[in-house]
């Protein structure tokens, strides 16, 4: 179908976001701004007759292998409600994601930041599982030919980061890098004082920038993007054991990598959405987020895997690892 196909990549400025959501979609939506039909009919409504949801992710692939990964997702939530136009759509970054929530120009995403930004503006629907496993884990690499032994070492050099709100891929890493002693100073939204950091805007930007640049020599991201690139051998038993992406192709990729630092475990990012978000369908559309249990999606087209496995009941509470890590770097969130 047409709609499957039809997905906008929203920008990070507040104009694009406006005219990147303002009226757009993927069905061709005849209701009114309220979400009711626009003929008042309270029954047998189709799709067409409801205000379409929006839900925001990254782009983690390529644009088109990140549609492929989601749609299943998609899929599984318009069959389950099939009067709700659903779709998943992407923003840039976390930056862009938080701005669409907050300004009413979408209404769900996966994120922990923007739920910890804005408490008192979004709702928990529940917290992700990924392979059976409710947790993940951010990690510093280097490559093997560095002289970057442990995380001290990164004194006075040069890493390089995902996005600046991320969790795994900003705040962990410069979390890392604090507790080892060095001065983080404003990281992660101004600039650390015992080292230079490269804010790249993606974890596999921030791997690649390690790869190319000689002036970098450590990257901080999601193991997701590490794994494969570090042999087995080097990952600590907590990660063996808790990552739900560990598999036989670990350390098979090349370039190979050099692990300096894996983190303690993070929570998997929650499905939140908008507190003020009314539509007739949304406790409906929530049910069928948490109802995904292992096998409930169909397995993705193309080399790409489901970014979800299970969706299980959480709460702000089950995020104070990341509050303390927050707490611990003085980051205002107020600036995402």
């Amino acid at each position: 179908m047409a709609d499957q196909t039809r997905r906008r990549v929203l920008q990070s400025t507040g104009v694009a976001l406006t005219a990147g959501l303002a009226g757009c979609s993927s069905d061709s939506s005849g209701g009114s701004s309220d979400g009711s039909s626009g003929d008042g009919a309270d029954g047998g409504s189709s799709g067409a007759d409801y205000e379409p949801v929006s839900f925001l992710e990254t782009p983690g692939e390529t644009p088109g292998d990140t549609e492929e990964m989601w749609e299943p997702f998609r899929e599984h939530v318009r069959s389950t409600v099939p009067d709700a136009p659903f779709n998943v759509d992407f923003a840039d970054n976390t930056s862009a994601i938080g701005q669409a929530l907050i300004n009413n120009q979408a209404e769900m995403t996966r994120s922990d930041i923007v739920l910890l930004a804005n408490p008192d503006q979004i709702d928990v629907v529940g917290i992700v599982e990924e392979g059976g496993a409710s947790v993940y884990f951010s990690a510093l690499a280097t490559l093997p030919d560095s002289d970057i032994e442990e995380t001290a070492d990164i004194e006075g050099k040069t890493i390089a980061f995902a996005d600046r709100p991320s969790t795994s891929g900003s705040l962990y890493p410069n979390y890392m890098l604090n507790q080892a002693g060095l001065d983080t100073g404003e990281a992660p939204y101004g600039d650390p004082v015992d080292y230079n950091g490269e804010w790249t805007g993606s974890h596999r930007n921030a791997v690649q920038t390690l790869i190319n640049r000689d002036d970098v020599v450590a990257c901080g991201c999601d193991i997701a993007v590490l794994l494969n690139h570090i042999p087995e051998d080097q990952w600590p038993d907590r990660v063996r054991e808790g990552s739900g992406r560990w598999d036989d192709e670990v350390g098979t990729e090349s370039p190979e990598l050099q692990l300096v630092e894996a983190s303690t475990s993070l929570p998997f990012s929650p499905i939140i959405a908008r507190s003020n978000w009314e539509h007739p369908l949304r406790s409906d559309i929530e049910d069928a987020i948490v109802g995904i249990d292992d096998g409930t999606l169909r397995e993705p087209d193309g080399e790409v895997e489901n970014p979800l496995t299970a969706v299980t009941e959480a709460s702000i509470d089950d995020y104070q690892p990341v509050i303390d890590v927050i707490d611990t770097l003085n980051v205002d969130l107020g600036q995402l």
